[in-house]
C-alpha cells in the first residue's frame, strides 16, 4: 500500500467525470454570452463549445466519453423529433392540399439538383443518390431552437415547422429505399436487399403507432392535466427511445411518427400540447454540443468543394420547389422566399443518417463523409443565422434577443 493511499485518485476521478453535466455548463455559458453580447442564436454557442470540446479539436471529449454520450443523444433527437411531430397538424395538408405539393415539390428539386450537381463533379451515382437523399432533410433541432428562441408565430414559421417534420420523414425513407442498392453492391443477398428497407420504414412506423395508442389509452385514464401527462408522455417517449435502438430502427422516424400519430389519433382531444420546458432545453444544449463534437471536421477541407456545392443546390432547389407553389398555397412570394430561407438547416438528423450509413457499409462510409460533413458544417453556422433572419424579417418573432 502506497503511504499515500489517503489521497484522492485523480485519474479515476476523471475518467468517470460525467462529461454531460460538463457540456451543458460549458454550452449554456457560451450561448448566453453569444446570445446576449453578438445578438445571435443561443445554439452557435453550443455548437461552438461541443466542436472544441471534441476529439477533433481540443479532445477534452474523446471518442470513448462520445460513446458513452450516445444513449443520451438518442434521447435528446427523440425528444426533439416527438416534439415537432406533435406540434405538426397533417389535417392542415387535407384542408390545404397545396401545402403537401410544396413539401414534396422542394424535397424533389432538392434531391433533383443535388444529385445533378454531384454527377457533374463526377461522384458516383449511387453516392450522389445517398447524400443527395440526406440533403433532402433540414435540422429539426436548429428550426424548433430558433423558433423558441424567439418566441416565433406565425404562418412562416408553422410551415417551417410543418415542412421539417415531412423533410426528415422523406430523408429516412429515402436513404432506406437507397440502402437496398448499397445491399446489392456490397452484400449481395438478396433477403437483405428487399428486407432491410421494409423492416426500417414499416418497423418505424409499427412502433410509432404501438407508441401512440398506448400513450392516448394512458390519457384516457389521466384526463387533461398537464403535469400527470407531461410526466407520462416523457417516460413514454424514453421507452420508445430504447426500443428503437435496441430493435436497431432509426429513433428519430420512430419518435417522429410518435409525435404525429399521437396528434393525429386523438379524436376526443385528450392530449394537451406538450412543451419540455428546462427539460427539453437541457437535451437540446446536449444534442449540438454531442452533435458538434461528433463532427469530423479534418473532413471539409477535403470535401469543401463538394460540399458547397451541395450547399448551393440544396437551397436553389428548396426555394424554387416554395416559390413554385407559394401563390396556390395562400402565401405571398416574399413570405415564400423567407420559408425557403427557415429551411437552409441541415446538421443532426443528416449526421445520424451518414453515421448510420457509414455503420452498415464501411466501404460506403468515407467517401459519403467527405461529401455530406463538409456540407453539414457549412450550415451548422450559418443555417441557424439563415433561419432566425427569415422568421424575425417575417415579422413573426416575439423576442428578437435585445
Amino acid at each position: 500500500m502506497s503511504d499515500l493511499f489517503f489521497l484522492p485518485d485523480l485519474a479515476s476521478a476523471a475518467s468517470q467525470l460525467p462529461w454531460y453535466a460538463l457540456l451543458v455548463l460549458a454550452a449554456a455559458l457560451a450561448g448566453e454570452a453569444v446570445q446576449r453580447w453578438l445578438r445571435l442564436p443561443r445554439l452557435l454557442g453550443w455548437i461552438a463549445v461541443g466542436g472544441a470540446l471534441g476529439p477533433h479539436a481540443l479532445g477534452l471529449l474523446d471518442q470513448a466519453a462520445l460513446d458513452a454520450l450516445q444513449p443520451v443523444l438518442d434521447l435528446a433527437l427523440g425528444v426533439v423529433l416527438f416534439e415537432l411531430g406533435q406540434r405538426v397538424d397533417l389535417s392542415w395538408l387535407r384542408r390545404n392540399p397545396w401545402l403537401l405539393g410544396t413539401s414534396l415539390l422542394e424535397s424533389a428539386f432538392a434531391f433533383a439538383a443535388m444529385f445533378a450537381v454531384l454527377l457533374a463533379l463526377e461522384v458516383t451515382p449511387l453516392l450522389a443518390a445517398v447524400a443527395a437523399a440526406i440533403g433532402i432533410s433540414t435540422a429539426p433541432a436548429v428550426v424548433l431552437s430558433v423558433t423558441r428562441d424567439l418566441r416565433a408565430q406565425g404562418q412562416v414559421t408553422e410551415r417551417a415547422l410543418l415542412l421539417t417534420a415531412l423533410n426528415c420523414a422523406y430523408a429516412y425513407v429515402a436513404v432506406s429505399v437507397l440502402l437496398a442498392w448499397l445491399a446489392r453492391e456490397y452484400a449481395a443477398n438478396w433477403r437483405i436487399i428487399v428486407l432491410h428497407p421494409l423492416y426500417l420504414i414499416f418497423g418505424s412506423l409499427a412502433l410509432a403507432a404501438a407508441f401512440a395508442g398506448g400513450a392516448l389509452g394512458l390519457l384516457r385514464l389521466l384526463g387533461r392535466r398537464r403535469d400527470a401527462q407531461f410526466l407520462c408522455v416523457l417516460a413514454l417517449v424514453v421507452l420508445a427511445v430504447w426500443a428503437a435502438a435496441t430493435l436497431n430502427l432509426p429513433v428519430a422516424l420512430a419518435l417522429l411518427g410518435f409525435g404525429a400519430a399521437i396528434r393525429m389519433l386523438d379524436r376526443r382531444r385528450l392530449f394537451v400540447s406538450l412543451d419540455f420546458g428546462r427539460v427539453g432545453a437541457i437535451l437540446l444544449i446536449l444534442l449540438f454540443a454531442i452533435m458538434a463534437a461528433r463532427l469530423e471536421w479534418a473532413l471539409v477541407p477535403a470535401g469543401i468543394v463538394a460540399g458547397g456545392v451541395l450547399v448551393a443546390a440544396r437551397f436553389a432547389g428548396k426555394a424554387l420547389g416554395v416559390l413554385a407553389l407559394a401563390p396556390l398555397a395562400g402565401l405571398p412570394l416574399r413570405k415564400a422566399s423567407l420559408l425557403a430561407l427557415a429551411l437552409t438547416p441541415m446538421s443532426g438528423v443528416a449526421l445520424v443518417l451518414v453515421h448510420d450509413t457509414s455503420r452498415l457499409y464501411p466501404q460506403f462510409g468515407p467517401g459519403l463523409a467527405a461529401i455530406v460533413v463538409a456540407a453539414i458544417a457549412m450550415l451548422e453556422l450559418l443555417g441557424p443565422l439563415c433561419a432566425h433572419f427569415a422568421l424575425v424579417r417575417a415579422g413573426e418573432a416575439a423576442d428578437e434577443g435585445r
